[in-house]
């Protein structure tokens, strides 16, 4: 079946050139004289051998011995329009509709007479010949029992992609419904291939309606529940997304895709053991195991739950020494920040493939100068580089090393150096204005930032870096907060994105949405020192002292762990805020 899409002209002379036959075979032989039936399976037969040539001449005589029978044009109007002629094709299909108007060769002359006005652009002429073909087949199926009439769903999927190209799609739409009525599976296939346009055309809700009116008359259609589950997650309608995903694995319990996504939603909705049995199940019922252990670790390392990625990888790990559950093990551990072990895990990633092999070497890295050992990453590093110059993932691993030696002067003009090359790229611009910062550099950090919003206005990350920025200091808190706003809007779940929202609202005095706004934050992006001092900020602020001393011990034990300090000199920072609470002292946090 053709997909519902905009095809080019070109697109639709390949495909008439390769399909084996324009409308649905002959449901039986022709009334024609021995003659005629002769040269007929002649051209049948040269028809199944794609030689049209032969097709043709064996169609005219079929015709010359028996110009009567309806069933010889139609095959002959085919055989022309295979050929190149288009007038000609047009000539015996309308002959054949003047032979036989009310039967079954009409509906197939009807069929040509609309595809050859479509490649000949009128499109007028073709809606009217579909039309008649849609309605010669209905006509011709209600004089036979139900399910008794060979219906060919062509014209119904034309006459829709028709009506698509001229900009009516509710007309589109009411094409497939009827051609539902006549074949339930064939019309909710259709209306799914709509709902993929309309979603390609980001037209979300029709393509939801009609996804959700594909699965209403075909349960069985796995990919119509597929896509609109999809559609539904992506725009964060999560119980109308579970229920679209339920509606898939109703129909194919084992279906591995749909059971990771269960499972993801119920982490979402804090169900754990509800997810814990979906992944289990997906695991066992999956035919490559590594690659659904794989993407169930990272639906644990998503919801921060790095012990059960371990443990979900170290299960497959024992069968099965696969370089992408090490890559997935050693971001657990690095999440862990079990560093050593964490470049143990990325070292030994050695797929063959190119993107996760060169991901891990910049993880290894990272890690190691998390480690403090950050001339051993330096070291690897450049012993990849040589091998692939300007990686824009080996560039910023180096740049970060640098950064984490002290050297953040020595990145900035790393990364300078680099964009000379390749002055466009985002991975590299980011970076640079990260490392301006670490250097002392803020209004530089802000001009690279604002110079990458240029070229890509929907890069949240900026957003976020230039809209905390400009609020640290309680500057341009408008434009700080338009900025932040909109990278939550891309990236809703985004902690850091949250923790910059709640540091405008404290600057603008808004204690009660800042505290709300910031255990938001500390709840999706774990024990972060920062947004943990921010979260101690707004306690003090509101007199909440026992909450407050409590946030700010979790941020000194979160920066003894390992985590990385936002600010130099940010744990003294924090511990003078205790020792000035009433009775401070920097005792370690409970929890």
């Amino acid at each position: 079946m053709t997909p519902l899409s905009r095809l080019p002209l070109l697109a639709i002379l390949v495909a008439l050139a390769a399909a084996p036959a324009w409308g649905a075979p002959p449901a039986a032989a022709p009334r024609a004289s021995a003659r005629a039936y002769s040269a007929y399976l002649r051209g049948r037969l040269a028809e199944q051998q794609s030689d049209w040539r032969a097709a043709l001449d064996s169609y005219r005589a079929a015709v010359l011995a028996d110009p009567v029978a309806p069933a010889l044009r139609v095959a002959l109007a085919e055989a022309r329009a295979r050929t190149g002629d288009l007038p000609g094709a047009e000539a015996e299909a309308r002959k054949a509709i003047e032979l036989d108007p009310a039967g079954p060769a009409a509906a197939e002359a009807w069929l040509i007479l609309g595809k050859t006005a479509t490649i000949s652009r009128r499109p007028a002429d073709a809606e009217r010949a579909l039309r008649s073909a849609v309605e010669s087949q209905v006509a011709l199926a209600a004089k036979l029992p139900p399910g008794q009439a060979p219906v060919d769903p062509d014209p119904w999927r034309l006459l829709a992609q028709a009506r698509l190209d001229a900009g009516d799609g509710p007309g589109a739409e009411a094409v497939l419904v009827e051609l539902a009525r006549l074949l339930p599976a064939e019309g909710a296939g259709a209306l799914r291939d709509l709902g993929r346009v309309l979603a390609d055309q980001k037209d979300l809700d029709r393509a939801a309606a009609l996804y959700r009116r594909a699965v209403a008359i075909e349960r069985r259609d796995t990919e119509a529940w597929r896509r609109l589950a999809e559609l539904e997650e992506s725009r964060r309608r999560f119980d109308e997304a579970r229920k679209a995903w339920e509606g898939l694995v109703r129909q194919e319990p084992d279906d591995p895709e749909g059971l990771v996504a269960l499972g993801r939603l119920s982490l979402r909705s804090g169900n754990s053991e509800g997810a814990r049995a979906f992944f289990d199940q997906a695991i066992h019922v999956a035919p490559r195991e590594v690659e659904v252990r794989t993407r169930v670790a990272f639906a644990w390392l998503d919801a921060r739950r790095p012990a059960e990625a371990i443990a979900v990888v170290d299960a497959g790990l024992r069968t099965s020494v696969d370089g992408r559950l090490l890559y997935a093990r050693g971001l657990a551990l690095r999440e862990e920040r079990r560093w050593a072990e964490a470049a143990a895990c990325f070292g030994a990633v050695a797929t063959g493939d190119p993107d996760l092999d060169t991901a891990a070497t910049a993880a290894r890295a990272s890690v190691l100068a998390q480690a403090g050992k950050a001339t051993a990453g330096l070291s690897l590093l450049d012993a990849e580089l040589a091998g692939r110059p300007g990686d824009a993932r080996l560039v910023t691993a180096r740049a970060y090393v640098l950064e984490r030696a002290g050297r953040a002067a020595e990145a900035v003009s790393y990364l300078e150096a680099q964009l000379l090359v390749q002055p466009r790229n985002e991975r590299l611009l980011f970076s640079l204005g990260v490392a301006q910062d670490r250097a002392g550099d803020r209004p530089g950090a802000i001009a690279t930032m604002r110079r990458l919003l240029d070229a890509t206005p929907d890069n949240a990350e900026a957003m976020n870096f230039l809209g905390y920025s400009l609020a640290e200091n309680g500057e341009r808190l408008d434009e700080a907060e338009v900025l932040v706003t909109h990278a939550l809007e891309i990236e809703p779940d985004n902690g850091s994105f949250l923790d910059s929202l709640g540091w405008i609202l404290f600057q603008r005095g808004d204690i009660p949405a800042a505290i709300a706004t910031l255990e938001k934050a500390e709840a999706l992006a774990g024990p972060e020192p920062t947004i943990l001092e921010h979260l101690g900020d707004a306690y003090r602020r509101s007199r909440r002292d026992a909450d407050a001393a409590q946030a700010w011990r979790r941020a000194i034990q979160a920066l003894d762990a390992g985590a990385e300090p936002d600010v130099p000199g940010q744990r003294a920072g924090i511990e003078t805020k205790l020792r000035d609470l009433p009775g401070g002292d920097v005792r370690p946090a409970r929890r």
